[in-house]
């Protein structure tokens, strides 16, 4: 019986294909290169420099530009980061809380209204502390696959619940708490794709 709710202890994804690690592309952004020109100079350290050079970046398709896997857009010409579609996240969604009510005699449970972009709102359960009204977060709707099983519907404490708020570790993100759902800038649109990595909140 699928629960709802970011507390499920899914395995991280590994990330998608379509990244590769800063290292191993062309461009590289300004803070990348003088992390590698100090590591040169003998003032870094090298277990960070080693680190960062895993990190995961994007390529700007306009104009060549790396960018960190956390911005939005591109540094170089800020065309927007395009979405990259992943078969393992089919049915998850960005969706926008509407409304955020606590659950009678559960003390930790919330039962919440969330535009996906459907004719009406899904009903979903969750104990994510982090989530309000307003709140841009991303969804698996029923039918989804969450740790092997697609999601059904489900009664969490007496109430109805029709999918699960993600958190970051179940979308493959770095970054971002078990148990905590993921939440996103308003740069995502209602009913599209979730980001394949973790987005900066300053929309910078």
């Amino acid at each position: 019986q699928a629960v709802s709710g970011p507390s499920l202890g899914l395995r991280a994804a590994p990330l998608p294909q379509s990244l590769r690690p800063c290292s191993a592309m062309g461009k590289r952004p300004k803070a990348k290169a003088k992390e590698d020109a100090a590591e040169v100079d003998g003032d870094g350290d090298g277990a960070e420099a080693a680190e960062s050079a895993e990190a995961p970046c994007w390529v700007c398709a306009e104009c060549e530009q790396e960018n960190p896997p956390e911005e939005t857009a591109c540094i170089a010409c800020e065309v927007a980061r395009p979405v990259v579609a992943d078969p393992r996240f089919d049915g998850y969604v960005v969706g926008i809380v509407l409304s955020c009510e606590p659950v009678p005699k559960k003390d930790k449970l919330k039962q919440l209204e969330v535009n996906v972009g459907d004719p009406e709102p899904l009903k979903i359960v969750t104990n994510a502390g982090n989530v309000s009204e307003g709140s841009r977060v991303v969804v698996a709707k029923v039918g989804a696959v969450v740790d092997g099983e697609p999601l059904r519907k489900a009664s969490v404490g007496g109430c109805p619940s029709e999918g699960m708020l993600c958190d970051g570790p179940m979308l493959g993100w770095l970054g971002g708490g078990a148990g905590a759902a993921a939440i996103l800038p308003d740069t995502f649109a209602v009913g599209g794709p979730p980001p394949d990595a973790r987005p900066r909140m300053d929309g910078k």
